[in-house]
């Protein structure tokens, strides 16, 4: 009787310790499973974080085009009024050409008129004289 009741309780434990190492055998699958999706998400995380620093860096640089296009229109304005200043320059210079022009004209009349003015004298004096 005796060995009858531990043949039983020996079959007994083997079928639990079978259904053990079946349940161990499910378990090991839905970690080495879990395990994956672990994988897949960190590698999703640090695709995600690339994405983030690759945005950050196209704000940057998208800031620095929009500084840079403002930097242009200001330099554009600047250059637009150094030749407004150029042609009122270039006009004040050609005026004062012309007024030197015309002040050496003026010179050289009055220098004809003193020329005059003192060939009358010189005549006038040998009139005189006479």
């Amino acid at each position: 009787q005796s060995n009858k009741e531990h043949q039983q309780t020996i079959d007994q434990l083997t079928q639990s310790n079978n259904q053990l190492t079946q349940s161990n055998n499910h378990l090991t699958q839905s970690n080495k499973e879990h395990q994956q999706t672990i994988d897949q998400l960190t590698q999703s995380n640090n695709d995600l974080t690339q994405s983030n620093n690759n945005q950050q860096t196209i704000d940057q640089l998208t800031q620095s085009n929009n500084d840079l296009t403002q930097f242009n229109k200001d330099q554009q304005q600047t250059i637009k009024d150094q030749q407004q200043t150029i042609n009122q320059l270039t006009q004040s210079n050609n005026n004062l050409t012309q007024s030197n022009s015309n002040l050496t004209q003026i010179n050289k009349d009055q220098q004809q008129t003193i020329k005059d003015q003192q060939q009358t004298i010189k005549d006038q004096q040998q009139t005189i004289n006479q």
